[in-house]
């Protein structure tokens, strides 16, 4: 069992042991209406524990694309892009590979970057020389899998190609969120949780019904990135 959240009676402080953990910590340590009634909050918070845990560790898989950054020219080398968007938790490690052996050298990665909105996106770079019939691939490892992901480049493909092919996509997403936009809707209408306090109210932002609207923000977001 996780232990996310540990609240100390004698101090009056609650300590975070996790990234959601600390966010909920902080929360409650920098607000005086909360800390004047700490019994009554901490009854109340334990109530919605069985609502919240399970969601807290709800994994998001990535959404991975391979792009050219940089064509070669002369003996300035290509640079290739494996970028990972939104997902959740934060840990992962992308790995270059050339025909099923990973590369190492000319390499460069970015960390994990925050979105702010509980997502994550990490950049990895590749500058090499293209040679004929050779395969590059980008594995990601992520919770969201249980085994690797293996994204493979297609230089074959014409940017023009590659256009056709995300404006189908982004109509197909749109099709997709606007269902379940409508979908969500009538559902949150049935499980929202009320509470007696507002703050506790607030500390269910993953309960069954938001989880479904972090997946319909998951999908819009990715046709602005996309577009």
């Amino acid at each position: 069992m996780i232990e996310y959240l540990r609240y100390n009676s004698t101090e009056d402080k609650a300590v975070g042991f996790t990234e959601f953990g600390e966010k909920l910590a902080e929360d409650y340590n920098n607000n005086k209406i909360l800390r004047a009634q700490p019994e009554f909050v901490l009854n109340q918070c334990k109530k919605i524990g069985e609502f919240i845990v399970p969601n807290v560790e709800l994994t998001v898989p990535p959404e991975v694309i391979i792009r050219l950054d940089r064509e070669a020219n002369g003996n300035q080398k290509a640079v290739l892009v494996c970028s990972a968007y939104d997902f959740y938790p934060k840990p992962i490690k992308l790995t270059w590979m050339r025909d099923d052996k990973e590369v190492t050298a000319d390499v460069t990665s970015t960390e994990e970057l925050a979105d702010g909105d509980w997502y994550y996106q990490i950049h990895s770079h590749l500058e090499n020389f293209p040679k004929p019939g050779e395969k590059i691939s980008c594995v990601v490892e992520h919770a969201s899998s249980h085994r690797p992901m293996v994204y493979h480049w297609d230089p074959s493909l014409s940017e023009s190609e590659r256009s056709k092919i995300i404006l189908g996509a982004v109509g197909l997403v749109m099709g997709v969120v606007m269902a379940a936009g409508g979908l969500i809707y009538h559902r949150r209408k049935q499980t929202d949780f009320q509470f007696v306090y507002f703050h506790c109210k607030q500390w269910t932002v993953l309960n069954s019904s938001k989880s479904q609207h972090l997946g319909l923000q998951h999908l819009e977001r990715s046709i602005m990135r996309t577009v």
